[in-house]
């Protein structure tokens, strides 16, 4: 029996593979966090309700609906709707910050029936095409300027909104998808990097005055500044300014946080340091961390984590579910997860460079930026290395709107794959 809805291509069965893995990994670790531990005299609680890994299951069959619809829609259909695509994506971004119920301080779903649906999940979808529809306008032509402007507005536009919710860790997606859009249109990583150079001085000058009271991370930050501008060759009145601008910026920052009130102050400098507030803000980077430490090299055994267990660690359902897998399977484990997605993002990568149209390339390339900051991000924050922003895992964390976008990113990318040959 022939069966023609399959990807015949290997990047394509690679990647259908690599989500099933994924799947079941994700499953495994929910069932262990919604099981408690069984103790010299009783069962513990684990404080998540079982229905909880039942209705990741339901998710992940809509994921695979959404997977294989993404895989076999024709790709000019994606490019043609787009822009509708866009719009009805800021539009859902709209109405959630007027319609949506409030839960704690925010607001970011709608509630349909048992079931939640968060709308800026699907715009990155939405801004992954509209950026790709845009870039390839203009790919054939010299002037640069006004579609990277322009692409600027389309990722500025859901990145405030969501802003406005507030969840600063899905607005950074944004700004990395729009990153990774213009670096691939051709912009130059040094112009880049150069532009965002301020925002690195700020961050820099903060943390040596406020955080750690000493100057030289900022000192040693424009020195090799300095040096990199030296290494590019800018011009001397490009250098002077660039610099210039980084002084203004590192400068200036201290004035904006002089106008913060004491209680946002104390926020910020937990942020940077969890240990200032152990039972309070700065309390789930510290429990996560003991958890994955307390994981070694091949983990306290499946179902068996205490951090987990004992409900010692927030959101181990959700944000933090690397944790769990770091505490129960070790770091063997962990590493077994991190490389099915390295093997999305190189996937990712070959797919996006072997497309000849530049829509597929673009979009290709949308979807690898995707899965790659949202996996080192989330990563990064559970083992301490950045601040807690709130930001899932791809297709492990618990979550339907996650999980459909992630299959859907998938399926665009297994799309574009099995038709290198003329997409």
């Amino acid at each position: 029996m022939r069966m023609d809805w399959l990807p015949r291509a290997p990047s394509s069965a690679v990647l259908l593979w690599t989500f099933a893995a994924l799947c079941l990994y994700s499953l495994a670790t929910l069932w262990s966090v919604t099981e408690g531990i069984r103790g010299p005299y009783e069962m513990t609680d684990s404080g998540i309700p079982k229905a909880i890994f039942w209705r990741q299951v339901v998710w992940v069959g809509i994921g695979w609906i959404a997977l294989l619809v993404a895989m076999r829609t024709s790709l000019q259909f994606f490019e043609e709707a787009a822009p509708l695509l866009y719009l009805a994506a800021v539009l859902l971004l709209v109405l959630v910050l007027v319609l949506a119920p409030e839960v704690a301080g925010s607001r970011r779903w709608f509630a349909l029936g048992p079931l939640r649906m968060q709308p800026s999940e699907p715009a990155k979808i939405a801004l992954v095409l509209m950026l790709a529809r845009l870039f390839s306008t203009y790919v054939s032509q010299q002037r640069q300027l006004l579609p990277v402007i322009g692409s600027l507005l389309l990722a500025a536009l859901p990145l405030a909104l969501v802003l406005r919710e507030p969840d600063l860790g899905t607005s950074l997606v944004y700004a990395a998808l729009w990153l990774g859009a213009v670096f691939w249109f051709g912009l130059s990583w040094v112009f880049i990097l150069s532009v965002g150079s301020p925002l690195l001085s700020a961050i820099f000058n903060f943390y040596s005055e406020s955080v750690i009271h000493q100057a030289w991370p900022w000192g040693a930050y424009l020195l090799l500044l300095m040096a990199g501008l030296t290494v590019a060759r800018f011009r001397l009145l490009e250098s002077f300014l660039l610099v210039l601008a980084n002084i203004a910026a590192g400068v200036g920052v201290s004035f904006f946080w002089d106008g913060l009130k004491p209680y946002q102050q104390e926020r910020i400098l937990t942020f940077f340091d969890p240990t200032r507030d152990q039972f309070g803000t700065g309390y789930q980077a510290i429990q996560s961390k003991v958890a994955i430490g307390s994981g070694g090299l091949f983990g306290t055994e499946y179902l068996q984590g205490t951090q987990k267990g004992l409900a010692f660690l927030p959101e181990r359902h959700t944000d933090f579910i690397f944790s769990v897998v770091g505490e129960e399977l070790g770091f063997i484990g962990a590493l077994m997860l991190v490389a099915l997605y390295m093997v999305i993002v190189l996937k990712g990568l070959e797919i996006a460079s072997k497309a000849r149209k530049s829509f597929s390339s673009l979009v290709a390339l949308g979807v690898t930026v995707y899965f790659a900051f949202h996996v080192i991000v989330n990563i990064a924050i559970t083992t301490g290395l950045l601040p807690v922003t709130g930001l899932p895992l791809p297709v492990m964390s618990y979550g339907g709107s996650n999980l459909v976008v992630s299959a859907f990113m998938l399926g665009l990318l297994a799309n574009i794959g099995s038709r290198t040959f003329e997409s």
